[in-house]
């Protein structure tokens, strides 16, 4: 993907930060024993990753520093990036359905809203559900 296709060069430029972090940080990862009994990283590893993601400066990479989103390709090109392992969305703050769930709120929320739930969840802090 270039800027020429609609990408922002600040996007292209977060999607090549995160995927230098998942590629160097998060797969050695994969090899963590950390796993409950039914295999999934435990929230201590999570939660590590996320610390490290932090510091790094790509958690929650998607939406940026005011609160606002990149825009669905540009969303797109960065979780196709923390998407390189399948520990990335869980290290990285992208994954379902925190990532929909941040975005509903932060178009249609409430200052209250925002500040209950989506603050939290930009943070790395909370998870969200999916309820039908």
């Amino acid at each position: 993907m270039t800027a020429s296709e609609g990408i922002s060069e600040r996007a292209l430029a977060i999607a090549a930060k995160v995927e230098a972090f998942v590629r160097e940080t998060v797969i050695p990862y994969e090899a963590d024993p950390r796993r409950d009994h039914h295999g999934a990283p435990t929230d201590e590893l999570v939660m590590e990753m996320r610390d490290r993601a932090r510091a790094a400066g790509v958690l929650t990479p998607h939406i940026l520093g005011d609160g606002s989103h990149l825009n669905q390709r540009e969303t797109a090109v960065v979780l196709i990036k923390s998407g390189l392992s399948p520990l990335g969305p869980l290290a990285c703050n992208t994954m379902a359905p925190d990532e929909g769930n941040m975005y509903l709120l932060g178009k249609e929320g409430s200052p209250e809203l925002k500040e209950r739930f989506l603050k939290p969840m930009v943070a790395g802090e909370v998870r969200s559900a999916f309820f039908m």
